[in-house]
């Protein structure tokens, strides 16, 4: 397997700049910075994404087993006549369907990979409330407003109210913490910012994602 060139998908705005700044602020590792902060929350804000791309792999599997044709799953996802490479399909589409599939597969299992280790991070929080705080902005794709009134009520019996302001440096802490588990384990390393010609100055982010040799 090896790896494409960088999939760029967004730049960073001025909000998301200041936002990186006063994570570092709170940050209390010392081969953590301002650029491990801004590709973990890149890639904690795509979490939800990655996994409707799991489900709907998994999804496109059942209706295969369930007798579903390759012609026709190509049909479905709207890719016959093509190949991956944006080449027309000139002949030969089950060949074409298992080279789709395999690139399919990869995306798949790379997916898993990095959703995986963001859950593992998360789900070994000591503290009570960085935890739940994660569970609801990353995991379950909650809106901040949202999260942050959630916790100030105090709708879990077994955590206490916070206030939002504590709710803001508790979120800062999840961060910090996320990008050091995504560091040490790597996984930080298939997110890339791409500073050349044409691009935002602040560079662009995206996936490294592998490709089916």
């Amino acid at each position: 397997m090896k790896n494409t060139e960088s999939v760029i998908l967004s730049a960073q705005s001025d909000e998301d700049f200041s936002d990186t700044q006063k994570i570092i602020q709170v940050n209390f590792f010392d081969d953590v910075n301002a650029v491990d902060i801004r590709k973990t929350k890149w890639l904690l804000n795509k979490y939800t994404d990655l996994i409707d791309v799991i489900k709907n792999y998994e999804y496109s599997l059942q209706q295969l087993e369930n007798g579903m044709a390759a012609y026709d799953l190509l049909s479905a996802e709207g890719s016959v006549a093509k190949r991956v490479t944006g080449q027309e399909l000139t002949a030969d589409v089950t060949a074409n369907a298992v080279l789709l599939k395999d690139q399919r597969h990869v995306n798949y299992k790379f997916c898993q990979f990095l959703t995986n280790n963001i859950k593992f991070a998360i789900n070994n929080m000591r503290d009570k409330h960085e935890g739940l705080i994660a569970k609801l902005l990353f995991l379950d794709g909650m809106k901040y407003l949202k999260a942050q009134q959630y916790l100030e009520k105090g709708y879990r019996k077994d955590i206490p109210p916070i206030s939002a302001t504590t709710f803001a440096d508790k979120r800062r802490r999840v961060i910090v913490n996320i990008a050091n588990s995504l560091k040490t384990n790597r996984t930080l390393d298939f997110v890339t910012i791409d500073y050349g010609r044409g691009r935002n100055k602040e560079g662009e982010i995206g996936l490294r994602m592998p490709e089916v040799n």
